[in-house]
């Protein structure tokens, strides 16, 4: 797991300079970036749900969550 964490990581750190270098436009590299990102937070929260940690499971769960929603929103509506 910690290597799909690392890999998320730079793939979210890669997106998000080729998006500020205007290498790739912002409808590409936004949702990619964003969907890493929440499925990092679905990793960690499998990690809070390890350690017993009801409040951070839940928190990043929820914040997750509405980060899909977000690029669902944003690919398919907006």
């Amino acid at each position: 797991m910690k290597i799909v964490k690392i890999l998320l990581s730079i793939m979210i750190i890669l997106f998000a300079i080729l998006e500020l270098v205007k290498i790739l436009p912002l409808d590409i590299a936004n949702p990619i970036m964003l969907t890493s990102l929440a499925t990092l937070l679905l990793l960690r929260s499998v990690e809070y749900k390890n350690s017993r940690e009801k409040r951070g499971f839940i928190l990043t769960c929820l914040t997750a969550v509405f980060v899909y929603v977000v690029v669902i929103y944003n690919v398919f509506i907006g």
